[in-house]
């Protein structure tokens, strides 16, 4: 089963796809700060949606980044 759009588990996806396919040199941390930066400019600016929407996937993804960070999601 997939993982639907705007959950934690859909940006904990697309994190360790960025840092998969983009080895970068910076540290770990480094990274995971990229992209979810990365991310929460494409929902700020790019995405468009309902305000409500929009709120609850920045959440999503600021919990996403919280536990990666922690290490609670599947090693990179």
């Amino acid at each position: 089963m997939g993982v639907i759009f705007g959950t934690v588990e859909y940006f904990e996806k697309e994190i360790k796809a960025y840092v998969a396919n983009n080895r970068l040199k910076e540290s770990k941390l480094e990274r995971l700060k990229k992209i979810t930066s990365e991310l929460e400019n494409e929902l700020l600016y790019d995405f468009s949606c309902h305000e409500r929407l929009r709120q609850e996937c920045l959440k999503n993804l600021s919990e996403a980044y919280g536990k990666m960070i922690q290490g609670k999601a599947v090693a990179m």
